[in-house]
């Protein structure tokens, strides 16, 4: 992101921001005003909620914050914040927010945002902790003061060489850090064990592999294979292999299924057989006739149905259809009939409520003009009093809350008509045109309220006209499905009955054709097993006679299947004995080795821990010499001269003070020197006045800001002038002129008192052709939502200094 420019920020229902508020912040120089607790604080941190996805300063204050930053009369609300760029074009960073708090949007990238919290943008709360922060800050990677050197010094670097190599100084922490440390110890104690373990598991192997040859013996004997089991097991396998012709089983399996599918079907088939058999002709010549008779009518009925309900499917049946049809019609008829009544109710009570509004408008207007003609002075005192007596309902006075009944001269309400009929001869008038004109008032806006509500959701003429033809349409085909339920009943019992007469009618001839099948079937299964049957002979018979023949084979094939199956788990358990034997003798052999790696590995690591603390040290030297010049050198030097610019008369200048030994673990202390040199004070907060205490943060804050390189060119300062004078105002306003003007900073400054706006106004407008001010005034009534009055000035060049 090259040179970006904050453009505008949108705020919906935000903290104490109500309803929605648009800000354009596209120039060098935003000032915003507004008085307390009209949401100058709420429209900065929206800046920051959408950039950074978080408010840090409430986050510090309270961890929970985040249900909190919701208006409390809105549901939802958001935060957008646009970024312009030269490269990359607008773009537009927000977050939205629930009860439950925020939800994540399109936030910067994390160092972007980091930056931005903390060199960017200064909050109202955190100006006067901010000394406090950087005096009590840690020795951590994390901390504030150790994230601004590494961006100051840019030694990260050194910072993760020192990190790094901190385990190096004892062995039980480098053994956290390096796992295989640990893992090589192990190897080097367990690898003479292991040996003297994989020798004794080779006696229990030897004594597996021999078992597996027995049973080896035994299953080759079965399958009349002459070949002895010292042999290599590839010959046994390829000797195997050849028996695999042999296998029939499964094909003997089948065919016994099929005897027995044969044999059920022979069995049921006379049952069959003599069943009843449907008349399908005659079904299917009633159906006919009435679908002759009455299929015009119910297509035309189809019809209808399908053009008053097009997104309802009906279904084929002539029974459900008149069903499901009967109830889709009356459910159409209720629901159009319903809406046109509520329709025709509406637009009547729609006159209604508009005759009587503009009665009651007459009316109204005929009060006040009766009010208006009443005396002026007495009178209008007496009118104020009568208004007031309506909000009367106990002693105590609505106006100043107090309690009428102490000073004991009787009802408040009395005192009040009593005082009324003293100041004006209309005094009674007053009082009735008083409560007449407030239940006119209400009555007005109940009536105005109530026509909006009817007009918004009329019915138009279109729209009623088809409702009532849907509900006439639909009343008459219910009429017609009534009409006609005989017939359709009829048309369904005869459909049902031709279909099952067609369906048994087939059922029949496949049953048959499978008679004939199955006979020449088992003919072919009698030939294929070598048995002669006599033509004679019943089916069930040749059946059963090939069933005992196929059982004897399959006796035969299951008895050499099995000694096959020994066959080859004997040859898989002496495989894997030989394998494994030989994988223990090479794993003896070599752990020896294992142990001699293991210790030279040691014995290099410790070299290599050695080098190691000599490289800390070193870094430690030179990191120590860059932070001690640099920081005391450039930081403390850039925040001496913005204090001593804004706070000219202080004798007294803050700075920190960083060890002059060691600094591996960073801990600078906030101190202050006199100007005149040789007399160091004690911290800003013992030092300074609550003035230039403030002061010494914002100046720091500037200084941080100005001493890490550029990454967002953003100054967000809320209401930074905090117990200044007059002249820390002025110093302050041409601090930020040249923040902007000369180092091209878009500054961002909140105010509350408006004569510091308005001078700050002054003396920030554009001073040449580019530059620009805008101007934020934010706004809120007790229930009116927040509005922001904004200006944009731009350089205008003086004509009358240009003429001369």
């Amino acid at each position: 992101m090259k040179n970006p420019v904050l453009r505008s920020v949108d705020v919906t229902n935000f903290r104490s921001v109500r309803g929605h508020v648009h800000a354009p912040l596209d120039a060098q120089v935003v000032l915003v005003h507004g008085e307390n607790g009209a949401g100058k604080t709420s429209l900065l941190a929206a800046i920051e909620l959408a950039l950074t996805g978080a408010v840090a300063s409430l986050r510090r204050a309270d961890p929970t914050y985040a249900p909190q930053l919701l208006h409390r009369s809105a549901v939802s609300g958001e935060v957008v914040a646009t970024v312009g760029a030269d490269e990359d074009g607008d773009r537009r960073h927000h977050a939205t927010l629930t009860a439950e708090g925020i939800v994540a949007g399109s936030a910067l990238p994390r160092e972007l945002a980091a930056f931005f919290g903390e060199r960017s943008y200064l909050p109202q709360s955190l100006l006067n902790q901010l000394l406090q922060i950087y005096q009590e800050s840690s020795s951590g990677a994390d901390s504030p003061l150790a994230r601004f050197v590494g961006e100051l010094l840019g030694i990260d670097r050194f910072d993760a060489i020192e990190t790094g190599l901190a385990p190096l100084q004892d062995v039980r922490n480098l053994r956290k850090v390096v796992d295989r440390w640990q893992v090589v110890e192990l190897e080097r104690d367990r690898a003479d064990r292991l040996a003297q373990d994989e020798r004794n598991t080779l006696a229990g192997i030897d004594e597996g592999i021999d078992t597996a040859k027995a049973i080896l013996g035994r299953a080759l004997a079965v399958l009349e294979l002459a070949i002895k089991t010292d042999e290599a097991p590839d010959a046994i396998d390829a000797a195997l292999a050849g028996l695999q012709q042999e296998d029939g089983l499964e094909r003997l399996t089948d065919r016994r299924r099929q005897l027995g599918s044969i044999r059920r079907e022979l069995a049921d088939a006379p049952a069959a057989a003599a069943g009843p058999i449907r008349d399908a002709a005659d079904a299917i010549a009633a159906y006919s006739r009435w679908e002759s008779a009455n299929g015009q009518a119910l297509e035309a009925v189809r019809r209808r149905v399908a053009e008053l309900l097009p997104d309802s499917a009906m279904p084929p049946e002539i029974p459900r259809f008149a069903d499901e049809a009967a109830r889709a019609l009356a459910s159409l008829n209720t629901r159009s009939s319903a809406a046109a009544a509520h329709a025709r109710q509406d637009a009547a009570r729609l006159a209604e409520a508009e005759a009587e509004l503009d009665a009651e408008k007459v009316r109204l207007k005929s009060i006040e003009d009766e009010i208006a003609l009443l005396p002026s002075r007495a009178a209008g005192l007496a009118s104020a009093l009568a208004d007031i007596s309506a909000y009367i309902e106990s002693e105590t006075c609505p106006v100043c809350e107090r309690d009428y009944g102490e000073v004991g001269r009787g009802p408040l309400a009395g005192h009040v008509h009593d005082r009324v009929r003293t100041l004006s001869t209309s005094a009674d008038r007053l009082l009735a045109l008083g409560r007449t004109r407030g239940d006119a008032s209400a009555a007005t806006s109940r009536l105005a309220g109530e026509t909006d509500l009817l007009r918004a959701r009329a019915v138009k003429a279109e729209e009623l006209a088809t409702l009532d033809r849907q509900a006439v349409d639909s009343q008459s085909l219910l009429a017609e499905l009534a009409a006609m339920a005989p017939e359709l009943a009829e048309g369904g019992r005869l459909r049902a009955a031709e279909i099952a007469a067609r369906r048994a009618d087939g059922d029949r001839a496949r049953r048959e054709a499978s008679l004939v099948a199955s006979r020449q079937t088992v003919a072919a299964f009698a030939a294929a097993a070598g048995l002669t049957t006599d033509e004679e002979l019943e089916p069930i018979q040749a059946i059963d006679r090939i069933e005992k023949a196929l059982a004897g084979e399959a006796e035969r094939l299951e008895r050499r299947l099995s000694a096959r199956r020994q066959a080859h788990d004997a040859l898989t358990a002496i495989r894997a004995g030989v394998r494994r034997r030989d994988e223990i003798v090479a794993v003896a052999a070599g752990q020896e080795a294992i142990a001699n790696r293991a210790r030279d590995a040691l014995r290099r690591a410790e070299a290599l821990r050695t080098q190691g603390r000599a490289l800390r040290d070193t870094v430690d030297r030179v990191r120590s010499a860059i932070i001690r010049r640099e920081f005391n050198e450039r930081l403390n030097r850039l925040w001496r001269d913005l204090f001593v610019r804004l706070a000219p008369g202080e004798p007294f200048v803050p700075a920190f003070r960083i060890p002059t030994t060691v600094t591996r673990g960073l801990q600078p202390k906030l101190v202050t020197a006199h100007r005149e040199g040789g007399y160091a004070g004690g911290t800003p907060g013992a030092m300074l006045s609550a003035g230039n205490l403030n002061t010494a943060a914002l100046t720091l804050f500037i200084a941080l800001h100005l001493s890490v390189p550029r990454k967002l060119p953003w100054l967000i300062l809320d209401d930074p002038v905090q117990s200044m004078d007059d002249v820390h105002i002025a110093q302050f306003a041409a601090l930020l002129r040249t923040l902007s003007k000369e180092h091209g900073r878009q500054v961002v400054v909140a105010v509350h008192d408006r004569q510091l706006f308005d001078y700050l106004r002054l003396e920030l407008s554009p001073a040449f052709p580019g530059d620009s001010l805008i101007t934020l005034e934010l706004t809120r009534g007790p229930r009116l939502d927040t509005r922001c009055l904004h200006r944009r000035l731009s350089f205008q060049e003086e004509m009358l200094l240009a003429a001369a």
